[in-house]
């Protein structure tokens, strides 16, 4: 960093003050940027360089109010990296020398010497620049490392460090891949042990680096492993050099490789492991056409096809001729779907199928000639009178997908017949980029001016936070808001999210949307816990969101640059959202965890059984949907449901909040009922200020 660019602020230990003032002057002649400060004497140096923040501090040593033992002794107590410079007199320079030295003193200069004291000023500040960006690179390296241990940490890929044939470290995923209990188990266990001997001798070249040149670039292999029960299994090993404790090693990454165990007869593999493995086999083909951030590389419609009656079938011809019966039928839907795409029997009545390149009226099409083909066994005119045999769901896939599990959930509840989040139920169904983009997948008339006023909100930072304060009922000190964005227009009109949310998520720019009120929330966290205050954010996460796996790494991020407790901050999930996305939130909770983040369903109630959220997902907070407040005073019935909600959060240790809270009446009741946190516009309207009203 240039000096010209910094100015720097000089410490100067004189009674004269206008000697400060000439000195000074001397190092402005010469083009040298600075301030001044000065004290006469030095018992108070500590206290001043705290206040002022000072760069570099000169002792007039030939001032004779300058006691500069005391300088000297002031300066040793000090912390920090602050340059001394001493100016003295030449006849008591060999003298002032030795305890200068002594001291720190990074240079000992004679009065009236200008040029070695613009010298020396401008030396001495380029280089405690230097040390400062040297500084400033080595925490950047720590906290990269950091960084690098926690995603390491929370990774499902194995990691290991392994140096001279030995683990070093490892990460939970690699002790599970290998069945092991903890890390001085897996160290005790040479590391070429780990592999079938047939492979030991490549392993052993990787190690010495005789592979790509001493690993100077990583190196990937299929491997086969040993478990420490001594089970086998196919996986891909990447290695690359990498440090650990100043010592040079080598980063390991294993992942295991999901392949079918070919069957040697039909008694080798029975149907429930059969069944597990087809499942797997289709979840695995599913994320084949998604890329790391769960985009969709290759669009494709995923059928979820299970035969009619299975139980009757079984009932009437038992189970030996019932299975018969299904895989024969299995041969049959096989010889209709042909080269079509991937099949795979998931279960004894049910198949998956995906197809890539579909659209609605294909899909629905290639599901009507199924229906119409693929038939069980059994007399024509009897299949002529009796209808399909098989019930199927479809459920088309573009843009941002859910996880796996949760694609294949979508199809197969519109083959069972449940509905999407009050949509009613229809043989397919178009994933949207998200709830609001199902509910309504043709964009409104205003959709292009909203998205332009969007980005430029983005573009030019006209995105604010507004905070509405969820307030306990049982005496709790915490104080926490609930996080809500509002949108400046170029012609300072004021939109609130409802006005927008919509056209962002069908533009596609509701992910941009969420990262900018994390970071800002996150910013507002550091500052008011800076300030004293006990202060907790609530952070809504929309559908796109969470599905991006770097969503985490954001958050990460940006509580490190704020230096923000993970335990201060805590992500919503609107709860027909989870429903639909149970595995992808599952996930994404379980690593909100590991960084101490708190997580809570809003619009808590909807679905007909809750309580089986409560049991699937680990929670904090569930807020239940702003219509139970409204006219809770006059209503028994919603009185009750309130009752039994606030009971069951309870039962699972989740705290509960009601929003939408309208009177004084209501307040009476909840309290009664035990609700934990209230939250609505009686209370206090959402504000730009982090203050509760009295």
């Amino acid at each position: 960093m240039s000096v010209q660019n910094q100015t720097a602020t000089l410490l100067f230990i004189t009674s004269e003050t206008t000697e400060a003032e000439r000195l000074i002057g001397i190092l402005r002649e010469d083009g040298f940027a600075a301030k001044s400060v000065a004290i006469p004497h030095a018992e108070r140096l500590e206290e001043v360089i705290a206040q002022r923040a000072c760069d570099m501090i000169l002792g007039c040593g030939y001032d004779r109010n300058v006691d500069l033992d005391g300088l000297f002794a002031a300066y040793r107590k000090l912390e920090g990296d602050i340059p001394l410079l001493v100016i003295g007199e030449a006849d008591s320079h060999a003298s002032d020398l030795i305890k200068a030295r002594r001291a720190g003193a990074r240079d000992l200069l004679q009065r009236n010497d200008n040029e070695h004291l613009k010298f020396a000023v401008s030396r001495e500040f380029t280089d405690l620049l230097k040390r400062r960006v040297a500084s400033a690179l080595h925490e950047r390296l720590r906290l990269c490392e950091q960084r690098d241990r926690e995603l390491i940490a929370v990774t499902s890929a194995g990691v290991a460090f392994v140096q001279d044939g030995l683990h070093l470290d490892a990460n939970p995923a690699y002790l599970n891949l290998f069945g092991y209990a903890d890390l001085d188990e897996l160290q005790a266990t040479p590391f070429l042990d780990l592999f079938i001997p047939a492979q030991q001798k490549q392993i052993r070249e990787v190690l010495r680096g005789g592979d790509a040149s001493a690993l100077g670039e990583p190196l990937e292999i299929a491997v086969t492993c040993r478990r420490s029960d001594d089970r086998q299994f196919q996986a891909r090993l990447l290695a690359a050099p990498s440090e650990a404790d100043n010592e040079p090693c080598l980063r390991l990454i294993l992942s295991a490789i999901d392949d079918a165990p070919k069957a040697t007869s039909d008694t080798t593999q029975t149907p429930s492991s059969s069944a597990e493995t087809e499942l797997a086999r289709l979840l695995a083909e599913i994320d084949n056409h998604l890329d790391s951030e769960r985009m969709v590389k290759r669009p494709f419609a995923i059928f979820y096809i299970r035969v009619n009656q299975s139980t009757q079938l079984f009932h009437d011809l038992g189970l030996i001729q019932g299975l018969k019966k299904l895989n024969d039928f299995e041969t049959v839907l096989t010889s209709t779907v042909a080269d079509r795409g991937f099949l795979a029997r998931v279960n004894d009545d049910g198949f998956g199928l995906i197809v890539d390149s579909l659209g609605e009226f294909e899909a629905k099409a290639l599901a009507e000639h199924i229906k119409s083909t693929a038939r069980l066994p059994g007399p024509a005119a009897a299949r002529e009178r009796a209808g399909a045999d098989c019930e199927i769901g479809y459920y088309l896939v573009r843009d941002r997908a859910a996880a796996a599990e949760d694609i294949l959930n979508a199809a197969h509840r519109l083959c069972i017949g449940h509905e999407f989040a009050g949509q009613a139920h229809t043989s397919g169904l178009e994933s949207g980029t998200s709830l609001a983009a199902r509910a309504k997948q043709g964009a409104e008339d205003n959709d292009a001016s909203m998205t332009r006023k969007i980005e430029s909100a983005l573009q030019h930072d006209r995105l604010k936070l507004v905070y509405q304060p969820i307030i306990s009922l049982m005496g709790d000190n915490q104080e926490n808001y609930s996080v809500l964005i509002r949108l400046l227009d170029e012609e300072e009109n004021l939109y609130e999210a409802k006005d927008f949310i919509g056209p962002a998520i069908r533009a596609g720019l509701i992910e941009r949307i969420d990262q900018w009120a994390i970071r800002a929330a996150i910013q507002i966290i550091g500052e008011q816990r800076r300030a004293g205050h006990n202060i907790s954010l609530f952070v809504n996460l929309s559908e796109d969101t969470f599905r991006n796996p770097n969503t985490i790494l954001w958050i990460c991020d940006c509580l490190r640059e704020f230096d923000v407790r993970g335990n201060w901050l805590t992500f919503q999930f609107q709860e027909e959202l989870v429903v639909g996305n149970l595995a992808s939130i599952g996930k994404l909770i379980e690593t909100l965890r590991k960084i101490k983040c708190r997580v809570a369903v809003n619009r808590f109630g909807a679905v007909e059984r809750p309580e089986l959220l409560l049991q699937g997902l680990t929670l904090d907070y569930v807020l239940l949907q702003t219509n139970f407040a409204h006219e809770l005073a006059d209503d028994p019935a919603k009185q009750q449901q309130l009752i039994a909600l606030a009971t069951l959060a309870r039962e699972f240790n989740v705290k509960s909040i009601v929003t939408g809270v309208e009177d004084a009446r209501a307040l009476t009741v909840l309290w009664t009922a035990g609700v934990d946190y209230v939250q609505g516009n009686f209370l206090q309207r959402p504000s730009p200020t982090l203050e509760m009203q009295a």
